[in-house]
């Protein structure tokens, strides 16, 4: 009896503790392309703990290449954000708009992953990590999807070599990417794309509150 007794009482423990661990907070993705579509569906997967809403902002909508959202169900010609949100609208908040400067005050998310890049995007980059440092927000970006075997890391955007070069008079912030220009050639695979979901998600996991 003694026995059994223990096990109910760890039985209690374990459900006290699984209780804890819902999921809190927003995080704001900037992108619902190949790579901002695969963050978005990895974030859902996370379990006992993660975010408890998915904030996306794209004005794109799917065509016959976003093979990632087809394989998901995706109609050509939906918004891509349109498509996420009634994929789980219990969790996404889709915004069928690209994010620029008349917007970014919408920006919800503690923590903000942008996955829009080029050289266009530099400025709306700056803006939004300007936004993120003046309302205690973390703050995610890209640094290069190209290349076969190149490896994906996470580093701060002050010592990486590659495309955040070009973001040198943007604050230090957390960047993950190859380091691979489109210049260099190589393309970009679903396996690096893939990598770099995951491992902007556990990031987006460490730095959240």
């Amino acid at each position: 009896m003694e026995k059994l007794n223990n096990n109910n009482d760890d039985m209690v423990e374990i459900k006290a503790l699984e209780d804890n661990l819902k999921a809190t907070g927003t995080v704001t993705v900037l992108g619902a392309g190949r790579l901002g579509a695969r963050v978005v569906m990895d974030l859902l997967e996370v379990h006992r703990g993660g975010f408890e809403k998915i904030q996306v902002f794209d004005g794109a909508k799917i065509d016959k290449n976003d093979i990632v959202h087809r394989k998901y169900g995706a109609k050509v010609g939906d918004f891509k954000t349109k498509f996420l949100e009634d994929y789980y609208p219990e969790k996404i908040i889709g915004i069928p708009k690209y994010v620029d400067v008349e917007n970014i005050k919408y920006i919800e998310g503690d923590v903000i992953i942008s996955v829009i890049a080029g050289g266009d995007t530099l400025k709306i980059r700056e803006s939004v990590l300007d936004y993120a440092l003046k309302n205690d927000k973390q703050f995610i970006s890209t640094n290069g999807v190209f290349g076969i075997e190149k490896p994906v890391k996470v580093e701060m955007s002050q010592e990486a070599k590659g495309p955040v070069e070009f973001m040198k008079n943007m604050a230090n912030h957390t960047v993950v990417g190859t380091g691979g220009l489109i210049k260099d050639g190589e393309p970009i695979t679903p396996y690096t794309l893939d990598k770099m979901s995951e491992l902007i998600v556990k990031t987006s996991l460490k730095l959240k509150k």
